[in-house]
């Protein structure tokens, strides 16, 4: 299986070195204020990582003399929707977004920008939403990261791939990344992919399902390259219930706690750290920007499907137990004892 790069949500290389809201032509701006009021929109805090994120956000967001108002959607676009809209009625000066869904949250967007609240997306795309700045790390260098790094784990064989959903832009950019890599192994016979597997549900416990079918079918595999460690983590409790863990090299990605446990433990091969601390605290200070009218310069955008959106895009790094103590651990986003909790401390 060789995969074309037919990614619709391409990046451009542009300079847009004026305001934002050159993207809110045509819709009244709130009145600029020094000390800016903030809806923070939130998905879910299922993952571990988002609590981090909402806490460092407030933090930074206070810093800078303003107030946020978080909302946790539940896992839902349609409770989104009303929270978008209550947190425009409460006058929010802007609007930080982490959609549930990138097609069902347009409209409330469009919204948004029509009552004058610019909106940042964070770590998520919205499809022909036209929001004014979009925030997270290079997705397509995360599955590249993870690519490389099965390859010169296994250097041949059968691998699995485990994505998001399909119509989760950075699941089809950290697709994309993965096959940057592989197709020439691909192309040679090194590698095959026996599985290219997309989520539905987004539920850990279909990743689980997936991989448990293949081993019953008896489909050999030496590498998982999983979406995040969420994924990753479903992938190895099978694993390890066909007794197979630490026979099968397992990438993840967002350098959970429980994720650097299983590398020490040997369980997990790698996960891409994204470092909370620095997205969550430029989103903060975007926002504020934002908020007060002032300028921001970025050098990319990203296609939503019918606007280039500003991206301020940030690089992720690959974490394997050599690496571990240098990067999560000397930030201070994991304790060294909670990282080797289970096993003596190297």
């Amino acid at each position: 299986m060789i995969v074309k790069k037919e990614h619709v949500f391409f990046l451009v290389t542009i300079l847009l070195s004026s305001s934002l809201f050159l993207n809110c032509q045509g819709s009244k701006k709130r009145q600029a204020t020094d000390k800016p009021l903030i809806g923070f929109l939130m998905d879910s805090l299922i993952e571990e990582r988002w609590a981090r994120d909402r806490d460092i956000f407030i933090s930074s967001v206070k810093t800078y003399g303003g107030n946020v108002i978080v909302q946790i959607g539940e896992e839902n676009a349609k409770t989104q929707e009303a929270q978008l809209q209550y947190l425009i009625d409460q006058g929010v000066n802007s609007l930080v977004l982490i959609p549930n869904d990138p097609d069902l949250l347009t409209k409330a967007v469009q919204e948004a920008k029509k009552h004058g609240v610019p909106v940042l997306l964070y770590e998520r795309l919205v499809h022909n939403g036209g929001a004014d700045l979009y925030l997270a790390y290079d997705a397509i260098k995360v599955g590249e990261l993870q690519a490389a790094y099965i390859l010169k784990t296994i250097k041949n064989g059968p691998v699995v791939i485990i994505n998001g959903k399909k119509n989760d832009p950075i699941a089809a950019s950290i697709h994309e990344g993965i096959f940057t890599i592989l197709n020439s192994e691909i192309k040679s016979g090194r590698i095959t992919v026996v599985e290219d597997y997309w989520v539905t549900t987004g539920n850990s416990e279909e990743v689980a399902d997936a991989i448990a079918g293949l081993i019953d079918k008896n489909i050999h595999f030496k590498a998982i390259l999983a979406y995040n460690d969420l994924y990753a983590e479903a992938a190895i409790r099978v694993l390890t219930l066909k007794r197979l863990a630490k026979k099968v090299a397992v990438a993840g990605a967002d350098a959970d706690l429980a994720a650097c446990q299983r590398i020490v433990e040997g369980t997990q091969t790698m996960t891409v750290y994204k470092p909370i601390e620095i997205i969550a605290a430029k989103a903060a200070e975007l926002a504020v920007y934002m908020a007060r009218n002032e300028r921001v310069t970025v050098h990319k955008a990203i296609f939503d499907g019918s606007y280039r959106v500003p991206y301020y895009q940030l690089e992720p790094i690959a974490v394997d137990a050599t690496n571990l103590r240098q990067t999560v651990i000397k930030d201070g986003f994991h304790l060294e004892e909670e990282v080797y909790r289970n096993v003596a401390l190297k």
